[in-house]
């Protein structure tokens, strides 16, 4: 499971907001995380129905700010109809502001989408976001804006995510999540095709259910996670899936 403070499977969990929150009366620092997952599942879609190696790292001042960057393998193939792009990695960068007013974390800053590839439309699944979190106990809520229109999202659509996460006995965690998607505008390219069109304007996209455990004294974490999928933009089902993973942080 990422472990970015912005996460893209599981964006701004209660606790990773947490931990922002305190980044600004702790010292600065940088962070990092190295993981695989069985299949990697952002907003309830399959990313890659394989292994995926996925990493990160973080900078944290005592300020506020923040910056990071976060990588994942990708499996989309090849390019369909001139469409979806041959895409290899997926590389986000991500800056922004974190901290506390009582009792509620906050957090806010931009995110960009750069994918890797040879395809023909490869550069178009480039994409910058900004973001918003606020956090209040165990319960985190944020939004995701899109900023430009990119092969799999248009400018104004904004992704919001309801997250929850409850230590449990034996150094076992749950978590879960819930994601709406409210969209704009139909997807268009720069060549003016249409890749998904808008039929409607909001629908449910993705819950996920997460427990994970430390793995022994190795300063990695083990998860067992299932996602119920929802609806794209044009109506079409979502699969569920099933999906582990395993991260170690330094």
């Amino acid at each position: 499971m990422r472990n970015s403070p912005i996460t893209k499977t599981l964006p701004l969990t209660a606790s990773a907001l947490a931990l922002i929150g305190a980044a600004s009366v702790a010292q600065a620092e940088v962070t990092g995380n190295v993981g695989v997952v069985s299949q990697y599942i952002f907003r309830g879609g399959a990313e890659d129905g394989r292994t995926a190696l996925q990493g990160g790292l973080d900078y944290a001042h005592d300020s506020g700010f923040y910056a990071g960057t976060w990588f994942s393998t990708l499996d989309y193939g090849g390019a369909v109809d001139d469409i979806k792009p041959d895409t290899n990695n997926e590389i986000d960068l991500y800056g922004g502001y974190s901290g506390a007013a009582g009792a509620f974390g906050y957090d806010v800053g931009l995110l960009y989408f750069y994918y890797t590839g040879e395809g023909p439309t490869a550069n178009d699944a480039n994409v910058p976001e900004g973001y918003a979190g606020l956090s209040y106990g165990p319960v985190g809520l944020s939004a995701n804006v899109a900023l430009d229109d990119a092969s799999w999202t248009a400018a104004g659509d904004t992704y919001l995510n309801l997250s929850f996460e409850q230590p449990l006995p034996n150094n076992f965690t749950f978590a879960a999540n819930a994601g709406y998607y409210f969209y704009a505008d139909d997807t268009v390219l720069d060549n003016d095709t249409v890749v998904t069109a808008k039929t409607q304007d909001s629908a449910f996209r993705d819950a996920t259910i997460s427990v994970s455990h430390p793995l022994a004294n190795t300063g990695a974490d083990v998860s067992f996670n299932y996602t119920f999928g929802g609806e794209f933009r044009d109506e079409s089902e979502i699969d569920d899936h099933f999906w582990a993973g395993a991260t170690f942080s330094f």
